[in-house]
């Protein structure tokens, strides 16, 4: 059986992952192909997405990617008139709302348990979810 784009992807972040990338850093760096940017760029700039915005309390990293993805994407980059940003924060609000339906919350200590005790879900089903999410919001899933 011939792995699909997706599945390659969702491989390649949580490889990403498992070498000490953040879930921002993990799922991001996925799309890189996807973007024209290098590596070390996207990186940095997604450092601190992770742990939640860096204290649990925000959007998980894993899927907050997809605002940054979606612009990268989407945008005209027309500094003179910015004429894209309403379809940009709508596939935005899609993935997230995607995500959020899935996995009953978009808040990281949520969806670790933290304050419940009752894990959600955990970091790398977080990672895959937001790869196969992001994937068919943008780029069409494969």
């Amino acid at each position: 059986m011939t792995e699909t784009t997706t599945e390659k992807r969702v491989k390649e972040a949580l490889n990403k992952h498992a070498m000490g990338y953040n879930c921002a850093q993990a799922v991001s760096c996925a799309f890189l192909d996807k973007t024209d940017l290098n590596e070390e760029t996207l990186f940095r700039i997604t450092e601190g997405m992770g742990l939640g915005m860096g204290n649990m309390e925000g959007t998980c990293g894993a899927i907050a990617v997809a605002s940054i993805l979606s612009g990268l994407k989407n945008s005209t980059a027309n500094l003179e008139s910015p004429d894209s940003k309403k379809s940009t924060y709508q596939i935005s609000r899609q993935c997230l709302s995607d995500f959020k339906e899935q996995n009953g919350s978009v808040i990281c200590k949520d969806l670790k348990g933290i304050e419940t005790g009752t894990v959600l879900r955990p970091c790398n089903d977080c990672i895959a979810d937001a790869v196969k999410i992001i994937h068919a919001n943008l780029y069409g899933a494969e």
